[in-house]
């Protein structure tokens, strides 16, 4: 977010994921999947990506020490690819991207090494072909038309775009000479490769490659830049953050022959930095800031195609002069999973922890490192149908959390259990046994917990109370009306309340 950052835990590092469940409670629990470097050394794992039934990232599995190499993980265990920089200090691998089914990473294959581009082909990591060509540092791997393309530096030429196609590297020299237009945030639009960059006399614009050498897309602002990033296609355009050094940095689309501002947020010269662009349920959802002056700090938005409106204000902290961050929830790591949008935000009281948006609400999944320290969750992904991310719960470490990283997940809900209205002890039958076990559960506190509380709310109130045992009385000995469905079969609650149903047996015969 242009202007604005917030510190990372340094020991970030649990690896959390959420179950696809069919049907979602309020409340759900993390738990951990696998822990790679156990204790409290931190493992620090990062660039996510899954491939297949594999889930690639790199991490550090030495207590005290920075052995940073790639690894896998298969659903069962986590295990190391192989060991780039044999020794204590690590290959660093990073940018991970699969191109024509291989895995291609940058990393360094010695301690005095230059980072290169390397590959990995499902039996030995090597140096890729073409290194020779001196491409040092490569960064922003993105596969297009079957080329590899990624930014890289090399004397003579500077930091510059360049492509692979499997067997050579080749730089595109879009700044001549020794300068650097430092090409940077990739996207695929309209069949073009459009990206940031910037020459002289011109800073970071618009730029686009579709085969032929690349060319200056859009020019925002002349002279200076506009430095377009998160970009993001909807509705057949695509839209970015940019300055234009007039409206401050704000929403621009464009549509392959023009641009334009697309929402001034933040009305006049200042800047709502619009970041996170991702498209929900039809309209784009992003963090933003309309007023610095406002209650509201940077929140989540959203952005229809004609209009951008504030969705939810997650931090209600009240701003305090020249203490910046207290109101900003700062939303980030935007992903949709099973058509629900979860990120990254910290409401001011639980810290920076995972956040769902239903499409009405938002609220906190789970307070993974409880109170106000917050797990500073991130780099979320979806694998095996689950929600994996990174966070810190402040016991397992820094893995994929503090001190070594730690596979998690968000448990599955269980679905909901079948029962009948008034069977209080899951007789099959209703009797008086059944009225008087809802007596004995409000006064005497027998049984504390019903295995189907609700069952007991005969008259589907939404809580057990003396009036349940009252109309099981009634219905037995004075002619009254029966339960509430599901009776006298069995069935789900279409009443949905806080009242549980962990089991009821007779139903489960009956299925």
């Amino acid at each position: 977010m242009a202007g604005k950052a917030w510190i990372s835990r340094a020991a970030m590092g649990v690896l959390f994921a959420l179950a696809s469940p069919a049907a979602r409670l309020p409340s759900e629990e993390v738990v951990i999947v696998t822990d790679i470097n156990v204790g409290t050394a931190g493992s620090y794992p990062s660039y996510l990506l899954v491939s297949g039934d594999v889930l690639y990232f790199r991490a550090n599995n030495v207590s005290g020490g920075n052995n940073t190499e790639l690894w896998r993980y298969d659903g069962a265990a986590a295990e190391m690819v192989a060991d780039v920089n044999p020794g204590p200090t690590g290959s660093d691998p990073a940018y991970l991207t699969m191109f024509r089914g291989d895995l291609y990473f940058s990393a360094r294959g010695c301690d005095s090494c230059g980072t290169r581009l390397w590959r990995y082909d499902g039996a030995e990591v090597a140096l890729a072909p073409g290194s020779e060509s001196g491409a040092g540092n490569p960064q922003e791997l993105f596969v297009h038309a079957d080329r590899l393309l990624f930014r890289a530096f090399r004397s003579g030429i500077g930091i510059e775009l360049w492509e692979f196609d499997g067997t050579s590297q080749t730089p595109i020299d879009i700044f001549p000479g020794s300068g650097s237009s430092y090409p940077q945030h990739f996207i695929e639009y309209e069949g073009s490769l459009y990206f940031n960059a910037g020459v002289a006399n011109d800073g970071g614009e618009l730029w686009r490659c579709d085969g032929s050498a690349p060319q200056l897309a859009l020019n925002i602002t002349p002279g200076y830049g506009s430095s377009p990033e998160w970009f993001v296609v909807y509705d057949g355009h695509l839209y970015f953050s940019a300055d234009d050094g007039t409206s401050g940095r704000e929403l621009w689309r464009y549509d392959g022959v023009r641009g334009e501002l697309a929402a001034d947020i933040n009305e006049g010269p200042g800047s709502s930095n619009p970041s996170g662009m991702t498209v929900y349920r039809g309209e784009i959802y992003f963090c933003a800031e309309d007023d610095p002056d406002g209650p509201e700090g940077y929140e989540l938005w959203r952005y229809d195609g004609a209009r951008a409106e504030l969705v939810a204000n997650i931090n209600e902290n009240p701003p305090l002069p020249f203490v910046d961050p207290v109101h900003h929830s700062f939303p980030s790591d935007f992903i949709v999973f099973e058509d629900i949008l979860y990120f990254a935000a910290d409401d001011g009281i639980h810290g920076r922890e995972l956040w769902r948006y239903d499409g009405e609400t938002a609220s906190l999944v789970a307070d993974i490192w409880p109170g106000p320290s917050g797990s500073n969750l991130g780099e979320l992904v979806i694998y095996r149908g689950q929600l994996f991310f990174l966070a810190d719960d402040s016991e397992s470490g820094g893995e994929l959390g503090t001190s070594s990283p730690v596979f998690w997940r968000l448990a599955t809900p269980a679905p909901p259990a079948a029962f009948r209205r008034g069977d209080v002890n899951a007789d099959a039958e209703i009797d008086l046994s059944d009225a008087v076990a809802v007596l004995q559960h409000l006064f005497l506190g027998r049984p504390q917990h019903l295995a189907c509380e609700k069952s007991a709310d005969s008259d589907d109130s939404g809580d057990v109370a003396i009036t349940d045992a009252i109309q099981i009385l009634q219905l037995l000995f004075l002619g009254g009306p029966p339960p509430e469905e599901p009776f006298p079969g069995c069935g789900l609650d279409e009443s949905p309340d806080a009242l549980s149903c962990d089991a009821y047996s007779p139903c489960e015969v009956s299925r």
